[in-house]
């Protein structure tokens, strides 16, 4: 079956953010560069993960289809749950709480993509302007929270409440917006841009405006707290999704998508493990986790070939 690897290449790129991002690469160089790329450029990752996957489930058209999809995605979580449970369990009370509701780590990406795309499906058929309408609002409301939060403008249990990554990066103010601008890509089959091609051009001034965001709140805001949503990555995910989508790169492997998923998935692990080896140098511990992951990855793209839903 023949599928389009240019998207398969731009998630493998986004898994290697995503490893970046968590790593802090840079950081032990300088801050301003480190700030620049973990809470700018590398933000993009999850984003443009959650448009491509709504794009493709514009085809989760079917009650039967819906409850297949679903039924994927949550053994996918329950398996990689039951795979960090040593980690997890081992936590305090609070923390582990916090993981049973909202996922290890990068795990809360999968609960949301679950819970995201199930509202989704009920939502499809309202009109296009309703829905496109509701997520803007909703993802500006999680951006809000987060940048009053950041600027500490609340006292006691509201500001830690405004700080928790629960309270703004959730399926219903992240997962269920970016899933929906990749769904209505394809149901509009990218109206939005007919009159416009887009060009490698367009992509770098939407990623310089990521980065002007990230910047502002870095000399404005706080050079300390994580940026995980920026009003700029509403727009620029589209536009990088649908920049690659029209590449057009040919092919039939499912290697490339499944390095990548893998990579993403396994590489909590080794910073678990790892970054007791390197304190303060964050530079040299993203280089080797991410060296661990693509080794550890390549060896589960071909275990899932045996034993499905690993990845």
């Amino acid at each position: 079956m023949q599928r389009n690897i240019s998207i398969d290449l731009l998630k493998l790129l986004l898994a290697v953010s995503v490893v970046f991002l968590h790593t802090h690469i840079f950081y032990d160089f300088s801050a301003l560069l480190g700030h620049s790329l973990v809470q700018g450029v590398f933000r993009l990752a999850v984003p443009v993960f959650l448009v491509i996957t709504g794009y493709y489930f514009f085809y989760i058209d079917t009650l039967e289809k819906f409850k297949r999809w679903l039924t994927r995605i949550f053994i996918l979580y329950a398996v990689w749950m039951v795979f960090y449970l040593p980690v997890w369990w081992a936590a305090d009370a609070a923390y582990k709480f916090s993981v049973i509701y909202n996922g290890y780590f990068v795990l809360w990406y999968i609960i949301g993509v679950l819970l995201g795309g199930s509202l989704l499906y009920l939502l499809r058929n309202i009109g296009e302007k309703k829905l496109f309408a509701t997520v803007a609002v909703l993802f500006a409301l999680g951006t809000l929270i987060q940048q009053i939060g950041n600027l500490h403008l609340l006292d006691g249990y509201l500001d830690w409440k405004f700080n928790s990554y629960t309270t703004h990066r959730n399926f219903l103010l992240v997962s269920f917006p970016f899933l929906t601008l990749g769904f209505l890509l394809n149901k509009l089959d990218g109206a939005v841009f007919r009159h416009m091609e887009i060009k490698l051009r367009h992509v770098g001034l939407l990623i310089g405006l990521v980065l002007a965001e990230s910047l502002l709140n870095y000399f404005f805001v706080s050079k300390t707290e994580s940026l995980d949503q920026m009003f700029s990555l509403f727009f620029a995910a589209p536009v990088i999704f649908w920049y690659a989508l029209n590449r057009k790169i040919i092919g039939e492997s499912k290697n490339i998508a499944s390095l990548s998923t893998a990579i993403f998935l396994i590489h909590p692990l080794f910073i678990h493990h790892l970054k007791h080896y390197f304190p303060g140098q964050q530079t040299l511990l993203s280089i080797a986790v991410l060296l661990c992951s693509i080794f550890a990855g390549l060896l589960l793209v071909q275990l899932n070939k045996k034993v499905k839903y690993l990845l």
